[in-house]
C-alpha cells in the first residue's frame, strides 16, 4: 500500500512540475485569443458539440462549481447565455465583467446541486480565461500547447 500511495505522490508530482514551464512564450499580437463562436445561438453551437470554442461573454451569476471553482453564467448574446465552469480559480472577475473564454462544449448533466440554475443545452469546460481590461491571463498548467496555440492566433486543438 505505501508502494502505490508513492507512486501515486510522485506522478502527482512529476505532473505538476510538468505543467510548470520555464520556456519562453510568444508574446501576444493582434491575432492571439481568436474565438469561433460569434453569434451563440443554438443552431452555432450545436456545430461545435464536444470540441473547443473560444467566445466573448459578460458575467451574469457565479456558482460555485464542483471541484470549488468558479461557474460562471454567461451572457454571449442578446437572448443567450453558456454557463461556463473553470478548471482553475479566479479571484479576480465579478458579475459585470467581459472575458474571453476558451474551452470545451458540452451537453449540460448537471448534478442534484447543479439542477437549481444549471439549464440550457450546452455548458463550457474552460481551461483558458482572459479579462482585457484587467489584464488578467489564466490557463490551466497543463495546457501548454493549447495556451501556446490561442496566443500565436489559432483555436486550441484538443490533442
Amino acid at each position: 500500500m505505501r508502494i502505490l500511495l508513492s507512486i501515486l505522490l510522485l506522478t502527482l508530482s512529476m505532473t505538476n512540475l510538468l505543467g510548470q514551464s520555464n520556456s519562453t512564450t510568444t508574446k501576444p499580437t493582434d491575432k492571439s485569443f481568436p474565438t469561433n463562436i460569434q453569434e451563440g445561438s443554438e443552431k452555432e453551437l450545436d456545430k461545435f458539440d464536444g470540441k473547443i470554442v473560444a467566445f466573448d461573454g459578460t458575467i451574469e451569476k457565479i456558482e460555485k462549481s464542483r471541484n470549488n471553482t468558479p461557474f460562471y453564467k454567461l451572457k454571449i448574446a442578446d437572448d443567450n447565455y453558456l454557463w461556463t465552469v473553470l478548471m482553475f480559480k479566479n479571484k479576480s472577475n465579478k458579475i459585470g465583467d467581459k472575458v474571453r473564454v476558451v474551452g470545451y462544449l458540452r451537453p449540460n448533466e448537471p448534478n442534484k446541486d447543479e439542477k437549481k440554475y444549471l439549464d440550457g443545452k450546452y455548458m463550457v469546460i474552460a481551461f483558458g480565461l482572459i479579462d482585457f481590461n484587467k489584464s488578467n491571463f489564466l490557463f490551466l498548467g497543463g495546457a501548454i500547447q493549447q495556451k501556446q496555440e490561442w496566443i500565436d492566433g489559432k483555436i486550441p486543438s484538443g490533442e
